[in-house]
């Protein structure tokens, strides 16, 4: 009789300790929302490609890595995104015009059912956004040529 009661009353903790762990997996698998991935840290660009490729060094090859081309004072800057559609931007260590502020002030939101990402009036093709990676896009013709430019940022 008394392992039976043992045995109800173990039943009993295990149905009450069951139900609230399976409800905090369903809150840790909970996928973020766009919104909560862009606003979680600062952004500091890793990569800068434009396809097709240009001659940006004049050498006579053509090149599609960009962001090897980049000042050192373009690649510190960093961009803190915030909830309410305003954005920072940071000039990092080094800045490319000592006059420049440090800091700066920006808008953002998305358009497009969350495709796009407006950026102070630019609009960008939204290419990935996870909890490390940003990566936008935009295309530019130039004398009937389309380029398409993709940034990538990370945290």
């Amino acid at each position: 009789m008394k392992q039976s009661v043992q045995l109800s009353a173990l039943l009993l903790i295990m149905a009450g300790v069951i139900p609230f762990q399976a409800c905090k997996k369903d809150e840790k698998d909970t996928p973020k929302t766009k919104t909560e991935l862009i606003t979680t840290g600062s952004w500091k660009m890793t990569a800068n490609t434009v396809n097709p490729g240009i001659d940006i060094d004049f050498d006579g090859d053509t090149e599609t890595n960009l962001f090897d081309y980049l000042d050192g004072c373009f690649k510190d800057d960093v961009t803190t995104f915030k909830t309410n559609g305003t954005a920072e931007g940071n000039e990092g260590a080094s800045k490319c015009n000592n006059t420049d502020p440090q800091t700066y002030s920006l808008t953002w939101s998305f358009a497009s059912n969350e495709t796009k990402l407006n950026l102070d009036g630019d609009e960008y093709n939204l290419v990935e956004l996870t909890a490390t990676i940003l990566r936008i896009s935009y295309t530019l013709v130039d004398n009937g040529v389309s380029y398409t430019q993709e940034t990538t940022f990370g945290h």
